[in-house]
C-alpha cells in the first residue's frame, strides 16, 4: 500500500467530524477506490457519512460523491474516477444516542480499483 494514499491511519479513535488532508490524485488514467475500515460502532447505533470532494485547488469543491451511510463494523469501498486534480474526504459521524460518538481506530485509504487492465492479464 502506498503510504501517501493513507488518508487516516487509525492511530487515533474517530470521535468527531474530520476533513482529511486533500491529496493530489488526478487527472486519472484509471479508476481508484476509497476504502474505509470501521472497527467499532456503539450499541446506540453511531453512523458515518463519507463524502468525496473533487477540486482543482485543494479546497474549492467542483464535484462530489457520497458513500452509502455506514452503520456497522466493516470495511467499505467506493470506486471513483475524476479529471480534477485533488480529492478531499470528509467524514461526518453521528452519535446514535446514549454514549459519545466513537467509531474506534477508523482507517481511510486509496487503492487501485482494478487489478487487471484486460482479459487474460495476470
Amino acid at each position: 500500500m502506498d503510504t501517501n494514499l493513507v488518508l487516516r491511519d487509525g492511530s487515533t479513535d474517530f470521535t468527531a467530524d474530520e476533513s482529511l488532508t486533500a491529496v493530489e490524485i488526478g487527472p486519472m488514467l484509471r479508476p481508484m477506490t476509497l476504502n474505509v475500515q470501521v472497527p467499532e460502532v456503539s450499541a446506540g447505533g453511531d453512523t458515518l457519512d463519507v463524502e468525496l470532494e473533487f477540486n482543482d485547488d485543494g479546497s474549492t469543491q467542483i464535484d462530489n460523491a457520497n458513500m452509502k451511510q455506514i452503520t456497522a463494523v466493516g470495511t467499505y469501498s467506493i470506486p471513483f474516477y475524476t479529471h480534477h486534480k485533488y480529492l478531499l474526504v470528509k467524514l461526518n459521524g453521528t452519535d446514535g444516542g446514549g454514549a459519545a460518538l466513537d467509531l474506534g481506530a477508523l482507517k481511510v485509504w486509496i487503492s487501485p480499483a482494478g487489478r487487471y487492465d484486460a482479459v487474460g492479464d495476470n
